[in-house]
């Protein structure tokens, strides 16, 4: 008699897929939860500002913490394909600015 009841982040999830945008939308939510995935410290050094084409835009200050996470990106790409929608980024690409730019630029 009763069907079960449709999760709305389920329903949400099939809809972005059936138009095609998905690794879109999972790629800005990545770029939304950086802080929840490198942690403070390096959310505080580094800020993921854009994604497109798979690859996730991150701006960092200063030459010294670009240099550390350089040698961090595996382990940064490990922990991201480990939350959800995580396998929509490919890359990383690291460049040198302000961790307080404008996540639209």
């Amino acid at each position: 008699m009763g069907r079960e009841p449709t999760r709305l982040g389920n329903l949400i999830e099939q809809v972005i897929g059936s138009l095609g945008l998905g690794d879109k939308y999972h790629g800005w939510r990545l770029v939304s939860r950086w802080p929840d995935i490198v942690g403070p410290e390096v959310a505080r050094q580094a800020r993921a500002v854009r994604f497109a084409d798979g690859i996730l835009t991150v701006v960092v200050e200063k030459d010294v913490w670009r240099q550390e996470l350089e040698m961090q990106l595996e382990s940064i790409l490990d922990k991201i394909r480990t939350t959800a929608g995580g396998g929509a980024v490919k890359k990383i690409v690291l460049r040198a600015g302000s961790s307080m730019e404008n996540k639209n630029d």
